[in-house]
């Protein structure tokens, strides 16, 4: 197995068909998220292992009866890849698969898995226009918000930075608004991956000021925009995430597909 260069990642994509098109991973192979992507081999790879900054997280795609890939993977991943992650402060490596075939028991027989749940929903129908007059906001894309004298920048920042390579690559391809009370932030939506024709949700909202309208208020700001900007919306959030799943239920949001990841310790 070997690291492919970004400038061959499209060579994986062919390894989708037949699974959940995860805008996660698609985002890498398109460039405009970051992400590292692991191969069988260069030319015309079977099967790959494609690891997502934004989730701190991996992928299997392709080929799941590729008998030299699944082999060989564990070792890999002990030898090469760990490495990487613990030099990243990462000590969790969890993985699932973009389609149901992919057996995780017979891949790393020696490891203690642990297992948890995701569920995907997308926008069937556009939500009702936002109003919301209490809250104020700002446009992340086209504001100049860093250079404003505002309180808990960071909360912004974080985000962002750990989905996109630079806050420029942000503001070029995707969207986002962050919310004021006085000269503080206190919640952020934003484009987290972003495809040819779909942008994924992020948000977050300060703890004391949840359950007043925030999140519900900015994703609806962001959605509106994904919308008028020709994308489609995908939300992606855990089982347990009961807070950013009834989000997305009020937002107008379906599940339409749930899989299963695994994870072991470095």
């Amino acid at each position: 197995m070997q690291a492919l260069a970004q400038e061959d990642f499209y060579r994986v994509k062919l390894l989708l068909d037949g699974g959940h098109q995860h805008p996660e991973v698609i985002s890498i192979i398109e460039l405009n998220n970051p992400g590292w992507i692991f191969v069988d081999q260069i030319l015309q790879p079977r099967s790959a292992l494609v690891w997502s900054k934004g989730i701190q997280g991996f992928y299997l795609i392709g080929d799941h009866t590729n008998e030299t890939f699944i082999h060989s993977l564990d070792g890999f991943i002990s030898k090469s890849v760990e490495p990487k992650m613990k030099a990243l402060s990462l000590t969790q490596f969890e993985v699932s698969g973009h389609h149901s075939e992919w057996d995780f028991e017979a891949i790393f027989p020696s490891r203690q898995l642990y297992q948890f749940e995701q569920l995907v929903l997308e926008l069937l129908n556009k939500p009702d226009t936002s109003k919301n007059n209490m809250i104020k906001t700002i446009n992340l894309k086209i504001e100049d918000w860093e250079n404003q004298d505002l309180i808990n920048t960071e909360l912004i920042t974080e985000n962002i930075n750990l989905f996109w390579s630079s806050q420029n690559d942000f503001k070029k391809k995707g969207y986002g608004f962050a919310a004021i009370n006085g000269s503080e932030i206190i919640g952020v939506c934003y484009s987290s991956f972003v495809t040819l024709d779909t942008h994924a949700i992020g948000v977050e909202t300060v703890a004391r000021y949840q359950n007043n309208g925030v999140g519900t208020y900015l994703a609806t700001l962001l959605v509106e925009k994904i919308i008028n900007n020709g994308f489609r919306s995908y939300w992606d959030c855990s089982l347990d995430n009961e807070a950013s799943r009834k989000l997305a239920l009020r937002l107008g949001f379906k599940q339409v597909h749930r899989y299963i990841c695994k994870g072991f310790g470095i």
